[in-house]
């Protein structure tokens, strides 16, 4: 089977148990998650979850279905990597001059110094998690003394996840809401 990444989006009531709940979902089929990340969203009482995996599609679909089971989901949206805008934020500790500073922050424009100190420039970088593997990359001959990466967070490019929900979870399994997973 091909696996490709795939991004789950899932609107959640904010109660204790549910990140349990979800993460047990991938950990009893073996499936190893990326990317783990949760938030308040703009409405009071709702978390979201965003869960990157790399799967295929027809596991993608049926656990996208058990997702939506969950009594504590309000909604949840199953995205192959071309469908999602995504970012991560690192934070990287790393003893640089003030001209490898100037290298660093020229060559990549989301990159800021957020504190300078005896043992190193704290540089943050916004990015793609390519984009962040190629700044450590950059950044492993002048020697990295810490370093911190946030999990993946994903939009839609428009916005509108109840289009989307039709397609990315019945696409990916046609037929998927009409018969028992697995």
């Amino acid at each position: 089977m091909n696996t490709n990444p795939v991004t789950f989006l899932v609107w959640t009531d904010n109660s204790p148990g549910v990140l349990l709940r979800l993460t047990t979902l991938f950990t009893r089929r073996k499936i190893n998650v990326e990317s783990l990340t949760v938030s308040e969203t703009e409405i009071e009482g709702l978390s979201r979850f965003t869960v990157t995996t790399k799967i295929d599609t027809v596991t993608a679909a049926t656990i996208g279905r058990q997702i939506e089971r969950m009594i504590e989901v309000q909604r949840v949206f199953v995205f192959a990597e071309p469908d999602v805008l995504h970012r991560e934020v690192a934070m990287i500790r790393t003893p640089l001059t003030s001209h490898d500073e100037t290298l660093v922050l020229s060559r990549y424009g989301g990159s800021q110094v957020i504190h300078r100190s005896s043992r190193g420039t704290l540089l943050q970088f916004t990015g793609t998690e390519a984009e962040i593997s190629n700044l450590i990359s950059f950044l492993t001959p002048f020697g990295i003394t810490e370093f911190v990466r946030s999990g993946r967070i994903a939009v839609t490019p428009d916005g509108e996840y109840d289009t989307d929900l039709s397609r990315s979870i019945h696409e990916l399994r046609p037929g998927a809401s009409e018969g028992p997973d697995m």
